[in-house]
């Protein structure tokens, strides 16, 4: 078979004006600690044309830096698939949802929705790959293979979407997509917390505050993977903690408000241009920053260092990221 290749077309993913509202501290007033508002002007983002390559040849274990397995493919006779898609996406990692709807599902999508369309194309797993990828990927209506042999066939070659390439074409691609499970009457207004790493430290504060305004908890590692792709399909109103979670606003269709709670040594913007992306509007909301906060970043540029801290959030700052969202207490 001759090389194929398709194009997602180009876009622009166009991002409002936004805020953060920060932990009450005296750097915004030596005297007496008050609130930062953090204004982010208005930009936009160019998405390039994206190229998905089919071709027929071998895909191999060579991304996955793991020396036994490459031996132990190397001597073993690839599996062969013959006529069938597949791609190989044992370079990412299996473990986090976020990652698979993020890096590695658009491209998949975009394989079967672009023309020339590809009807069924098999994904390639790491031969231990834990039980939830292997379901979020039959869920999104890919059979999987679990294997550390190379694998012979008609290999695609997308580009991950690490870096946002396919965010305009998440309403496309996602929007409608139909998956076993789904539930059509799940809450409007949804507060996403954590368990372990990551955790509010006053979380029974901010579950208070948010019951006055209709907002119901959930731990989305406590429940199955079509109740929360439901969820976050139907949501109207969220408040989350910054994680895998969020990874799930690729499926929303109410044009969401998301108000991102963050660690304030750990604040990204991926789910910012994700929310806009589906057509939604976002604001985050720093958590009390401690003395190491500033030495590690700004001075050790250590970027991760406060990735999976605990924090603890202001109910006034959340306050007025809800005003600000236009939220009014149901109670």
């Amino acid at each position: 078979m001759d090389k194929q290749i398709k194009m997602v077309p180009e876009g622009v993913n166009k991002i409002d004006n936004l805020k953060i509202f920060s932990y009450p501290t005296r750097l915004a007033a030596a005297w007496k600690a008050d609130i930062l508002e953090i204004n982010i002007p208005s930009y936009e983002i160019y998405r390039p044309a994206i190229e998905i390559v089919t071709e027929e040849g071998i895909s191999n274990t060579s991304k996955t830096g793991n020396i036994l397995k490459k031996i132990y493919a190397k001597i073993s006779a690839p599996i062969e698939l013959g006529d069938k898609y597949f791609l190989d996406t044992r370079y990412e990692t299996d473990k986090n949802i976020a990652h698979i709807l993020k890096n590695i599902a658009p491209g998949l999508l975009a394989s079967k929705h672009f023309p020339p369309k590809i009807p069924e194309i098999t994904v390639v797993l790491k031969a231990n790959a834990c039980e939830m990828a292997k379901t979020a990927y039959q869920l999104l209506g890919f059979p999987v293979l679990c294997t550390d042999k190379n694998v012979k066939g008609k290999v695609i070659t997308a580009p991950t979407g690490r870096f946002g390439q396919y965010e305009i074409w998440y309403p496309e691609l996602f929007g409608k997509l139909s998956f076993e499970g789904y539930i059509a009457d799940t809450p409007k207004r949804v507060f996403i917390s954590r368990k372990g790493n990551r955790g509010l430290t006053n979380e029974s504060d901010i579950e208070d505050l948010l019951q006055d305004y209709g907002f119901k908890k959930f731990y989305y590692e406590d429940i199955p993977i079509p109740l929360q792709w439901s969820i976050t399909r139907n949501a109207e109103m969220m408040v989350a903690i910054h994680g895998a979670a969020l990874g799930s606003l690729v499926f929303n269709q109410k044009r969401l408000k998301l108000i991102e709670l963050f660690h304030p040594g750990y604040v990204t913007h991926a789910f910012r241009q994700m929310t806009y992306a589906v057509g939604g509007s976002w604001c985050g909301v720093t958590g009390q920053i401690t003395e190491n906060v500033i030495k590690e970043l700004d001075f050790n540029h250590k970027a991760r260092a406060f990735a999976m801290s605990p924090t603890t959030i202001d109910i006034k700052s959340l306050t007025m990221a809800l005003d600000y969202m236009k939220v009014n207490k149901v109670n």
